[in-house]
């Protein structure tokens, strides 16, 4: 009890000392300079503001001057000196901060003698210096030029002390580190008495530098009782036989250049300790045996002692890493995932990042000097060790503490902007060389809800030699994404699949392109094999994108001329040889006209996270270009929201079709019987669910077609459309006949992307009378003979008609067509649906159609047909 009686007067002692000692105590949060702590000299100069929740001392000279404050201080041994100072604008050699430590008169301005320390100047330091007479005389101790680099904003903490010796130290934290750097220290025992501290401002007539010093936390005191030992800051191995110990304070001698107190794991002795020569606080070690590149470590120290004797304890062990740089080839650094779109946010920090991997199992990157570009700005990367198989991530200065919980992240001033809709990227190394390079669009996600925001694009397999649309999609993880970690989409999955021949865009009468089902080995297209018939040679292979290659043809294609194009010697990035799906048809495309191609089938209403798709078809005999075809909608009786389907000559060959869709891997996903090959991506109109209109464009605006849809055009027994296209029965007919639309059936997938309708059952050929398709139907939905199509002919136009279907006892069962002015020839179709909805029994029904012509002629056409079900 005595003892800790004791112990606790000591420590009141020390307070109480502390407190007498301290000269100077100001943070001006009495809103006043005049009161207090009293500060003379330039007053009207100087004012105090709230700046941002903390009042602080303020220049306010509109024009040029020098002009100071300072206070009574006769601090001069074992003294020190604290300050907190923010230029906000662009030091130079006039225009810089002298913050006086000690000096012999009040007046800064009529050549003091004493000691100062200089923010900003020629060389944009902080520097310690003597002043004799007003004469500036310094004394080495400074901080590396251009510190105080900025011309908004320079923050700094900044500490000076002096030992009763004459020993000088000075430290400063530029304000983001949060710990002291030592700028180094000198000894200078010219002058052992002072009068006053203070601060003089050397202004000059720039606009920026008015009323832009800031200043608060000035404090002069005895150096407070030192009873804490030293720290490691950081451990950097500089080569295989020297690692460089930062300690957090002055080191001494002795016990710091004992090697014995120092060791490093695993089973590393050390050899040598030197202290630095100029930084008291460094430490410069010699392994026993050269450490091995890529390798971990942890140091050991105990028994370093500060200079006030205070020993380090035997404690926790202090990791670091030794790597020779290596130097990167194409991929092994790849990115590997980014935010482009933060907003809404799903979990993320709403900030743009991208993740940068090692893709190597061996080889360390610094990734000093690197560059992440998009094309229209840059951002170069700081010094980073990138070991075999690690991950960092890249973000802005201004967001880089709302990723505290990531500990692999480096900041760059600013990032490049990521477009949401697409961007091209470019990771370099500082030798300007391209490391990896993607151009990336929405497509890429596969998700219709995840590309409007909030979550990241991954890749798939880092390690793949290329990386196309194929190896990205959206990430799964629930936050939106995994900086700093494995992808949540990650597999390595080899590529052994031959790549194949997609499709063939023309461009003009010498120049086509081919397009490939995945990223191609450029070098393999320059040099391929392209043989075409009927025989026109190639004169240049040129790769275009990462899966395309555009050819120049010695002459000019001709219209109306077929040509088959085959492929050989080309291979896909990692090396896999062109097999047998290497050949293509293609031609000269003609002006596309009214009722050359159709609206063919539709999905407006997509299940959850689905896409709306139209496909097209060519029913004519003309090979057809979609490049600047146009698809849109109809709102309040107008046509609108016009979006070019494709820019590129996607050709339309006769009895082809085009698939229309925003999300191909997503339409493919969830209706596997796609032809993927005839998918088209591309931005399309808003089709409302329940009922809305598809309008085809030809690139000068003529409707080429219209589809006015419903829910009452699909087949009756589907509860839910979710999910289901409706189908155009017959290409030939009308598109606004009704009847000439049937819901996909189920035994295909609910849908025919990109090939021949489950539903398609063209008109039978009538002569003089109705013919039927055929004389049994089921109208199941299974794909097979769901409809009956009745088609009817005559030798002259101006008949009017009437279709009714009747049981087989005479009762009206479906009204299909009443009093409607008939063609020469035409067709419709029955579903098995009656009048009231349900579906019709087995067994036969009358077919009649009763037709009058303007003199009264009239004529009655019967045929027989049975409706039949599948037995349960």
């Amino acid at each position: 009890m005595f003892r800790a009686s004791i112990h606790a007067f000591i420590s009141l002692l020390l307070l109480l000392s502390m407190s007498v000692h301290a000269q100077v105590n100001d943070d001006f949060e009495d809103g006043d300079f005049t009161s207090g702590t009293l500060w003379s000299g330039s007053s009207a100069l100087f004012t105090v503001i709230d700046d941002g929740g903390n009042q602080r001392l303020r220049s306010n000279s509109p024009i040029a001057a020098t002009y100071y404050l300072t206070t009574p201080s006769t601090l001069v041994n074992d003294a020190q000196w604290e300050f907190y100072i923010d230029l906000r604008f662009a030091t130079s050699g006039v225009n810089y901060v002298d913050v006086f430590l000690m000096s012999d008169a009040a007046n800064l301005t009529t050549g003091a003698n004493g000691y100062f320390v200089r923010i900003g100047g020629t060389s944009d330091r902080v520097e310690l210096f003597r002043s004799d007479a007003g004469t500036p005389s310094s004394l080495a101790v400074q901080s590396p030029d251009g510190a105080v680099n900025s011309s908004s904003s320079n923050p700094f903490l900044i500490r000076a002390t002096r030992s009763a010796t004459g020993v000088w130290a000075l430290l400063f934290d530029d304000g983001s580190v949060g710990t002291y750097t030592t700028a180094g220290s000198a000894t200078d025992a010219t002058y052992t008495a002072s009068t006053h501290f203070g601060l003089r401002i050397e202004q000059s007539s720039a606009a920026s530098a008015v009323n832009n010093h800031y200043f608060d936390d000035f404090a002069a005191e005895v150096i407070p009782v030192d009873l804490t030992p030293p720290s490691i800051i950081s451990a950097t191995a500089v080569s295989a036989t020297q690692v460089d110990v930062q300690f957090s304070e002055a080191l001494d001698p002795t016990s710091a250049g004992n090697a014995f107190n120092y060791d490093i794991q695993p089973f590393i002795s050390v050899s040598m300790a030197v202290l630095d020569g100029v930084d008291p606080s460094l430490v410069h070690l010699t392994p026993a045996l050269p450490l091995t590149s890529g390798a971990n470590y942890d140091l050991l120290v105990s028994g370093v002692e500060d200079l006030a004797g205070n020993a380090m304890p035997g404690g926790p062990s202090f990791p670091f890493t030794y790597f020779v740089p290596a130097i990167a080839d194409y991929r092994d650094v790849v990115v590997n995932e980014f935010m482009a779109d933060q907003t809404p946010v799903v979990g993320l920090p709403e900030a743009e990042f991208v993740e940068l991997y090692n893709a190597t199992t061996d080889r360390n990157f610094d990734l000093a000097g690197w560059t992440i570009s998009d094309g229209t700005s840059t951002a170069t990367l700081p010094s980073y060790a990138l070991t075999p198989g690690a991950y960092v991530v890249v973000v802005g200065d201004a967001f880089a503490p709302l990723f505290g919980s990531v500990p692999n992240l480096i900041s760059v001033s600013t990032l490049p902007s990521l477009n949401n809709d697409g961007d091209p990227l470019s990771l370099k190394d500082a030798t300007a060389a391209t490391i990896d390079a993607l151009t990336y669009d929405l497509a890429w996600y596969q998700d219709a809800v995840k590309d409007d925001g909030g979550w990241t694009l991954e890749q798939i397999d880092p390690t793949s030699p290329c990386s196309g649309a194929n190896n990205w999609r959206a990430s799964n993880a629930p936050a939106g994404g995994t900086p700093g970690v494995q992808n949540s989409i990650f597999s390595i999955v080899p590529d052994a699949q031959a790549p194949a021949l997609s499709s063939v865009q023309v461009n003009s009468a010498t120049s086509i392109v081919l397009v490939f089902n995945e990223a191609m080995d450029a070098a393999s297209l320059a040099a391929g094999t392209y043989l075409i018939a009927p025989s026109i040679s190639v004169n240049s292979a040129v790769a275009s994108g990462t899966n395309a290659v555009q050819l120049t043809l010695s002459a000019s294609l001709v219209v109306g001329t077929f040509y088959t194009i085959t492929v050989t010697g080309v291979t896909d990035c990692p090396g896999n040889v062109i097999g047998t799906s290497n050949t293509a048809t293609f031609a000269l495309p003609e002006p596309v006209e009214t009722g050359d191609v159709v609206i063919n089938e539709v999905l407006y209403d997509p299940v959850v996270g689905g896409s709306d798709f139209v496909e097209l078809y060519n029913r004519s005999n003309k090979v057809l270009s979609l490049a600047g075809w146009k698809l849109a909608n109809v709102s309040d009786g107008v046509v609108g929201s016009e979006l070019t389907i494709t820019t590129s000559s996607f050709l339309l060959l006769p009895d082809a079709y085009a698939l229309i869709t925003e999300d191909g891997l997503n339409t493919a996903a969830l209706y596997p019987q796609s032809h993927t090959d005839r998918f088209v991506v591309a931005d399309m109109p808003s089709y409302n669910n329940g009922e809305g209109s598809v309008v085809l464009q030809a690139p000068d605006g003529t409707q080429l077609d219209r589809f006015d849809y419903n829910d009452d055009l699909h087949f009756t027994l589907v509860n839910n459309t979710e999910g289901y296209s409706l189908e155009r029965v017959d290409p030939k007919r009308p598109t606004s006949d009704n009847t000439n639309w049937q819901t996909a059936s189920d035994v295909v997938g609910r849908a025919t992307p990109g090939f021949l309708n489950s539903q398609y059952a063209p008109a039978p050929s009538a002569s003089g009378e109705i013919t039927l398709d055929t004389e049994i139907f089921s109208p199941d939905n299974d794909g097979f003979q769901d409809v009956l199509t009745i088609g009817y002919q005559f030798d002259q136009a101006g008949f009017v008609g009437t279709l009714i279907i009747f049981d087989v006892v005479g009762r009206e069962a479906r009204n299909l067509m009443e009093n409607q002015l008939l063609g020469t020839d035409g067709s419709i179709s029955w579903d098995g649906i009656l009048d009231g909805g349900s579906l019709g029994r087995i067994g036969p029904y009358i077919v009649m159609l009763e037709v009058f012509d303007l003199e009264g002629n009239i004529e009655r056409f019967k045929k027989v047909v049975t409706l039949a079900h599948k037995l349960e």
